[in-house]
């Protein structure tokens, strides 16, 4: 005879058949994270991550192609050694109103970028990049050894993503360079001594401000930090937790911090230049920087953009973000679990994460902080599992960052050089060259970008109008300059400009090709001379002062080619086609031919071109009937 189901006998099979599925999945997690363990034990893996890493890295810092600050930079190394000074008057490079008063302070840094170019030109600036990256390297290494951890894939990993943050602000070749491994190399020394309780190294951060205050400014930013440390290790006096400094601990890093600013006094212009530097930060000149130069846009907005731009500035962004996150539940942990609270990592990790996001030129703030946080943390909880059963998804982290990175470098950027080679072809070397060889008479007016380059190659036979030391031409020029390029220009406006600052000779970059299209556009300027990266204009008032030689300069499309780069092949062609469409028509074949389809744009790129020579052919069978085009604007 059959037995009856009882509700009891129902009721536990549910039971049964509801944590069955939760006892599988338990196990499928636990058999993941111990397989991830084991995984983690590879060597091979270890070292063709290794190996990959600095590839990895090589491909997110090609040559930059858009920051002319390097040129500038050099030009004030060499003025130091030729004139065997250490200080310099910053308006002596341009005919328009400068501060003569300004003080800005690079002597070691400029003399040591403007060595290794003179030296080994645009591989010896590439050297000076890496051998800082080495340095930062270096001190990521040294912090493992010290915890007893040794390079894994999760270490190897995080590395790697702080290389890709720190591409919006390392990509350069500049003596802000320094102020990167500096800043890396401050934080190094305070979680040494955290771990090691070794406070007599505090006593090396005086000798690395005395140094850094004359390499870059921005040793201002570790006052900042240390702020943050003081500040962070009182709090943890006052609520004790597990690694609290001592008091002689905290005396050691005040009497350290204290000889620090006093050691930045070691510069060739002393308190003063502290005094520019705080100027400069509670002036308007910030703002006006901020609201124009690429360097300081903010990072926040692009939390949401997932467009081109995610490649370089949103992938930063949410990188950090995810370091924030993660920084985030490792103090929620030790809240929960600990009943304690570190927080000097706590304010320090909230100041450097807001700082980089603010601007991408901060960028490498914040992931400096979080390695060493991070692993500090790892180190004092004794959680070294962690890392190993994150093996595999941060294998999956490294792979996905491999192919990112290789695919925007490939597909998006196809003239891309490596090494310092091809500096030269970035800039406008031609256009320069041939306002020195016909030395029409000036002055000149250029766009900011630049004016770095022609402080480099074309002072002193021309002073500059503007160029990117921006904070000599706050009171007047740039408020002007912005005024006059923020808007389209009229004749009526230019013609006031031009009056107020008698320019007769205009460099323009390629950047700025609707300001070239602005001065074409009045009925006084023309278009002289032309070649990769700028167009040099003459006010018509000049015309018969031009040597007859120049006429017969070609200034025709097929020079360009064996032009292999699509961004200088769509600035020309936008030039000729609203010259002449046929000559567009030429560019268009070139820009076809030369590159490569794997070019992700060059579809729409060509397209683009072709709409743009029936539109002008359009335009001008309509004016050859004897109608007139209706104004642009």
């Amino acid at each position: 005879m059959r037995k009856r189901k009882t509700k009891a006998t129902t009721t536990t099979q549910s039971e049964n058949d509801a944590i069955n599925p939760q006892k599988h999945r338990f196990s499928i997690m636990s058999s993941f994270l111990a397989f991830s363990g084991k995984f983690a034990s590879s060597s091979y893996l270890k070292w063709t991550l290794i190996i990959l890493l600095p590839v990895l890295i090589l491909l997110i810092y090609p040559v930059d192609r858009l920051d002319y600050d390097l040129w500038w930079q050099m030009t004030l190394g060499k003025y130091y050694l030729t004139h065997h000074t250490l200080t310099i008057n910053h308006s002596i490079f341009s005919w328009t109103p400068a501060d003569p008063t300004w003080v800005y302070n690079t002597c070691l840094g400029s003399i040591i970028i403007y060595l290794a170019y003179s030296f080994m030109g645009g591989f010896g600036l590439w050297t000076f990049q890496w051998l800082i990256f080495l340095g930062v390297f270096f001190s990521f290494y040294i912090f493992l050894r010290l915890i007893r951890r040794q390079l894994d894939v999760t270490s190897i990993t995080i590395i790697a993503a702080i290389g890709i943050a720190c591409s919006l602000s390392c990509s350069y070749y500049k003596p802000e360079l320094f102020s990167v491994l500096f800043f890396c190399w401050m934080i190094f020394i305070f979680f040494y001594v955290k771990v090691t309780h070794r406070t007599f190294l505090f006593y090396l951060y005086p000798l690395m401000f005395a140094l850094w205050a004359n390499l870059h400014g921005g040793f201002i930013l570790g006052f900042g930090l240390f702020a943050c440390f003081f500040t962070g290790e009182l709090l943890n006096r006052i609520y004790p937790s597990e690694e609290s400094f001592s008091v002689k601990d905290l005396v050691n890093l005040g009497a350290a911090s204290a000889l620090s600013v006093t050691a930045t006094l070691l510069n060739p212009y002393g308190i003063n230049y502290l005094l520019s530097i705080c100027n400069a930060i509670i002036s308007d000149t910030y703002d006006i920087t901020s609201k124009f130069i690429q360097a300081y846009v903010s990072l926040w907005p692009y939390l949401k953009e997932m467009n081109i731009s995610f490649f370089k500035l949103g992938q930063t962004a949410w990188i950090m973000t995810i370091m924030m996150f993660v920084i985030g539940c490792l103090f929620l942990y030790e809240l929960i679990k600990k009943r304690t609270c570190d927080f000097t990592l706590l304010i320090t990790n909230i100041v450097l994460y807001w700082a980089s996001m603010r601007a991408t030129r901060a960028s490498y703030l914040f992931p400096f902080g979080f390695f060493f946080s991070f692993f500090y943390l790892i180190h004092r909880w004794k959680l070294k599992n962690i890392t190993d059963r994150a093996t595999i998804i941060s294998l999956f982290l490294f792979i996905f960052f491999f192919i990112n990175i290789s695919y925007f470098t490939f597909r998006y950027n196809t003239d891309n050089k490596w090494f310092g080679a091809g500096l030269n072809s970035f800039v406008p070397a031609e256009e320069v060259s041939f306002l020195k060889k016909y030395r029409l008479d000036g002055p000149i007016f250029n766009d900011y970008v630049i004016g770095g380059y022609l402080l480099w190659d074309l002072y002193p036979a021309y002073k500059v109008f503007i160029d990117p030391r921006m904070v000599p031409y706050s009171k007047q020029i740039a408020p002007d300059y912005w005024a006059f390029t923020g808007t389209p220009i009229t004749g009526e406006t230019l013609q006031r400009f031009n009056k107020k600052y008698p320019f007769k000779i205009a460099i323009i970059h390629y950047r700025e090709l609707p300001l070239i299209f602005d001065f074409l556009g009045s009925d006084e300027w023309r278009l002289l001379y032309f070649e990769q990266n700028a167009a040099i204009l003459i006010h018509k008032s000049m015309i018969p002062t031009i040597p007859p030689e120049i006429s017969l300069i070609d200034l025709g499309p097929l020079r360009f080619q064996n032009v292999k780069n699509p961004e200088v092949l769509l600035n020309v062609f936008t030039l000729y086609v609203n010259l002449d469409p046929d000559a567009g028509r030429v560019v268009y074949d070139i820009y076809k031919n030369n590159i490569s389809d794997y070019y992700k744009l060059k579809t729409e790129h060509l397209q683009t071109m072709e709409d743009d020579i029936r539109q002008k052919e359009y335009e001008l069978q309509f004016m050859a009937n004897g109608y007139k085009l209706p104004p642009s604007r």
